[in-house]
């Protein structure tokens, strides 16, 4: 879209045989639930597998412009994501809320309880706790601009969260409350990452202002796409001058005299040369393209072999209806919207936001499992399995048994399952990754020259190759770290053109400056690389 805005010819070179990446809906009812008409029960008969929701804070305007841009709006599909619902539940240590709370411990893991965090934590609370941990940063966001910003998050790049929280000069955690403040607040392992990702996060999950559409409408913290997250590259699709051309996976990488080689396979080996490349991929599939010495430094290719991406597992179930919407299940009152959490297993269940106003009963589709890290490397060792295969059936009996758990309802009571989905994004091909999140210092900017992330924002292959993707933004694991890699990719392409700044100052004035990016930095990124410095 921002080539077509500026004149550009281009093509899109795509492996999948599916457009849209990350962004990914699963119809159990196939394209015509695409096509469905909105309140109609056939169309809410699907599971997000990739992005799902979308907060109402002012970093990300980026992708709410291209929302207004696709008309969602006008369309009815922007609805409101309910993060958070009544009836939903936690269960926590063997202990199922809500129900009869005997003290502020409802889950009995304060050292008087029988567990090890001390009881002024847990009387404070996990989400108060780690909010103070995070809050001198998520301030400095709200407040200066974010560069500024940025640069003093960058000087604690060196720790991991669990680092920071038990090393901090002032109130250091002890290793019980910050192995309960992950467990409570987020999974598995993820505090091994670096603390720079956890603030990240705490803005984006914990700072949600509506901000959007001031002369009224639309004011909700999260919205969702009605229909499924796809409709948005569909839109985009339908609107571009190129067509995406699929199944062609790019194996080989090389710059030319005039530009730049790329061959791709199908039924067979073609070559073909372009000007420019700009390269989206993950890095995990970018490190399987083989591309000269001399086209990438020695730090790009340290930074695709080595930046972390973190896991992701998701398990949908399709039940003959929303036995979480009805009121004589469940013991609590219906749930309608938002989720529940637990240390079962499966972690983390999310209930659609979608299709309340059908007309008619509407598929029984459940996120039972949205899991990352440690706890979705254990559940993708199941989702591997074919449908129907032994580790396949172990995985969906576990599924009921912790919803079962979760929700104090018994499995009979859920209704016939009438097909399942489950999706490990280490094990898609064309991913091989969830999402970028990083590990300690691999953000970290103090010396330009050693920065890994730093080297996957300069050009390569002398100006002609350009990464982009979410892992090359700040913005890990949303679709914005995705459209503000694409504005980068294209300012720097455009310095190759003899046009360079007259297609930049139009680039700006139609698309703007991504507020993590500065013009002044990125030409001195790519004055590093082309002398050889990343």
């Amino acid at each position: 879209m921002i080539l077509d805005s500026l004149g550009i010819p281009y093509e899109i070179l795509e492996a999948s045989d599916r457009i849209g990446g990350r962004i990914y809906t699963h119809r159990f009812n196939g394209d015509k639930g695409a096509t469905a008409p909105i309140n109609t029960p056939a169309r809410y008969d699907y599971i997000d597998i990739g992005a799902m929701r979308y907060p109402n804070i002012g970093f990300m305007k980026r992708v709410f412009d291209l929302f207004e841009l696709l008309q969602l709006d006008k369309d009815g599909l922007l609805i409101e994501y309910k993060f958070s619902s009544e009836h939903t539940f936690q269960h926590y240590n063997g202990r199922r809320y809500p129900g009869v709370a005997q003290s502020n411990d409802i889950f009995d893991v304060s050292v008087e309880n029988g567990g090890t965090v001390p009881s002024a934590y847990v009387a404070w609370g996990a989400d108060s706790v780690a909010a103070e941990v995070y809050k001198p940063f998520t301030d400095l966001f709200k407040s200066e601009k974010f560069s500024k910003a940025w640069a003093v998050l960058q000087q604690e790049d060196s720790h991991s969260t669990r680092a920071y929280m038990r090393g901090r000069k002032e109130n250091p955690l002890p290793e019980a409350v910050v192995q309960w403040l992950e467990t409570f607040e987020t999974a598995t392992g993820l505090y091994n990452d670096a603390f720079v990702e956890s603030v990240m996060d705490a803005m984006d999950f914990g700072s949600v202002d509506a901000v959007r559409n001031p002369k009224g409408g639309l004011g909700y913290s999260w919205y969702c796409i009605d229909g499924g997250s796809d409709i948005i590259t569909r839109k985009m699709i339908s609107i571009i001058s190129t067509e995406p051309l699929t199944e062609k996976r790019v194996t080989n990488l090389a710059s030319t005299p005039k530009g730049m080689a790329v061959t791709y396979q199908k039924s067979g080996a073609t070559t073909t040369e372009y000007s420019q490349v700009i390269c989206t991929v993950p890095m995990g599939c970018l490190a399987g393209i083989d591309i000269p010495v001399g086209d990438l430094s020695y730090l790009q290719r340290m930074a695709i072999r080595s930046l972390n991406y973190d896991t992701s597992t998701k398990i949908a179930l399709k039940f003959e209806s929303r036995w979480w919407e009805d009121p004589k299940i469940m013991p609590h009152g219906p749930i309608k919207g938002g989720m529940s959490s637990t240390d079962l297993p499966i972690r983390t269940c999310v209930y659609p936001s979608y299709g309340f106003s059908s007309s008619g009963q509407v598929p029984g589709v459940l996120l039972a499992s949205y899991t990352w890290a440690q706890d979705a490397q254990r559940l993708g060792g199941l989702a591997a399995g074919v449908k129907g295969s032994k580790a396949d059936k172990v995985l969906i009996d576990l599924t009921l048994k912790n919803l079962s758990q979760l929700h104090g309802v018994p499995v009979e009571k859920f209704g016939p399952l009438l097909d399942h989905y489950a999706y490990d994004w280490h094990n898609d091909e064309n991913a091989r990754g969830a999402f970028a999140l990083f590990g300690p210092a691999q953000f970290s900017q103090k010396d330009s020259g050693s920065s890994l992330f730093a080297s996957v924002k300069a050009p390569a292959a002398g100006g002609k190759l350009h990464i982009a993707g979410e892992a090359t933004s700040a913005h890990h694991a949303w679709v914005l770290g995705a459209l503000n890699s694409a504005w980068r990719a294209v300012y720097n392409a455009l310095g190759m053109r003899e046009d360079a700044k007259e297609k930049r100052e139009v680039l700006i004035k139609k698309w703007g400056v991504p507020d993590e990016e500065d013009t002044t930095d990125l030409l001195k990124l790519a004055a590093l690389s082309s002398y050889g410095y990343l």
